[in-house]
């Protein structure tokens, strides 16, 4: 297949997930494994597990959908933060929250409904990165009122 032709097969492929997600259709997570943010990893990074889960609809509200990825690396936090906030926002996303005691992580907000989080791991020289989309009926701006819980 010609470059050209699967390029344009890519971008349809990914502007109806975005068209389907406003529609109302329940986001899945392999709709967000599709998308360049689920595989957006500092350079050098070893995943080491992915799991997420689809928008669905639960007693407590509607989980949102979302993608998450352990990652190993031999660089210092400090770099991957750096190097996520100029990847991110040149890209459209902005920074909403960042903490460095008790969980450092960084947050990341597109629109209304995309989430970007990008944390320290648990073990030394790992970090997290957990994309997510808020279901349309909890669309707010900036997201980050729900920011990975139910809605």
């Amino acid at each position: 297949m010609k470059l050209a032709t699967r390029i344009v097969q890519l971008s349809v492929g990914l502007g109806m997930v975005g068209f389907l997600a406003s529609c109302g259709r329940p986001v899945t997570q392999d709709d967000l494994a599709k998308r360049p943010e689920a595989h957006l990893f500092y350079p050098g990074s070893h995943a080491l597990e992915t799991r997420g889960q689809s928008e669905q609809l639960t007693e407590g509200g509607t989980r949102i959908a979302e993608v998450i990825t352990d990652l190993s690396v031999s660089a210092k936090i400090d770099q991957i933060y750096s190097w996520y906030s100029s990847e991110l926002t040149a890209k459209g996303w902005t920074l909403r929250k960042s903490e460095r005691v008790n969980g450092s992580f960084d947050l990341y907000t597109r629109g209304d409904r995309e989430l970007f989080q990008v944390g320290a791991g648990t073990a030394p020289a790992t970090y997290t990165t957990t994309f997510s989309i808020v279901p349309a009926s909890c669309a707010t701006t900036p997201p980050t009122k729900l920011a990975f819980g139910n809605c």
